[in-house]
């Protein structure tokens, strides 16, 4: 499970840290003192769960969920704080659970399991097969930002590494999650990772992205349908 934490007292991030890899395998993937850099980050990470303090500055936490809400957000939240008079407000708008500072170990488990009942896995976590001789990788496609048809052969850039694939584009897509959108009969991209649009002179896009360093350009139809997908 994907996990982020905003919080701005560090003692509390680093016992919530602490906390997480006592009680199981949870990927932290986003921290921060600030609210409203997730809030302008959160589509480029995976996030399952969030732990969000109330008392931060710029935008308390409970306006910061409802504004995460209202941009698209899916993930569960669990409030973390000191303070016991939001716990009305933030169950209303969807709290998973409400922890008291200081919690303990027991306490923190009984939300991670509420939190595991209300959990549906994301479709971005599709596992993909890459088979290089005899060596045989699994990748989870929302690791994916684009996938480039290169000589014949299907070829995944993820943020880390490249990996051949062993599919035709029109077997993906047929298998990958709606964040994958087919821009060009050689290439899909993972929309959820694009980082810059550029308009081309064919009429498509020069896209860029987050990690990779990859650029594609779409056709006419995939910048339409880019611009669907992406509203713009």
């Amino acid at each position: 499970m994907n996990i982020a934490i905003i919080e701005d007292e560090l003692p509390a991030l680093q016992k919530l840290k602490a906390q997480l890899g006592q009680l199981g395998h949870y990927k932290l993937v986003y921290h921060s003192e600030e609210p409203a850099a997730f809030l302008s980050a959160f589509r480029q990470h995976q996030v399952d769960l969030l732990f969000l303090d109330i008392n931060l500055p710029g935008l308390n936490g409970v306006e910061l969920s409802k504004q995460l809400r209202d941009a698209g957000f899916k993930g569960q939240i669990v409030f973390t704080t000191a303070y016991s008079e939001f716990a009305v407000d933030a169950f209303t708008l969807g709290a998973t659970d409400y922890l008291l500072k200081p919690y303990t170990n027991e306490r923190l488990a009984l939300a991670l399991s509420r939190v595991a009942a209300h959990h549906t896995p994301d479709p971005g976590q599709l596992m993909l097969t890459s088979k290089v001789g005899d060596k045989v990788t699994r990748i989870e496609a929302g690791r994916i930002e684009v996938i480039k048809l290169e000589h014949g052969h299907a070829i995944a850039y993820a943020t880390d590494s490249t990996y051949p694939i062993d599919s035709s584009l029109e077997e993906l897509m047929a298998t990958l999650p709606d964040t994958f959108i087919r821009v060009h009969r050689n290439a899909i991209v993972n929309r959820l990772k694009i980082i810059t649009l550029e308009r081309w002179v064919t009429g498509g896009y020069l896209i860029g992205f987050a990690h990779s360093g990859q650029q594609v350009i779409s056709s006419r139809s995939g910048a339409r349908l880019l611009r669907k997908k992406l509203q713009i």
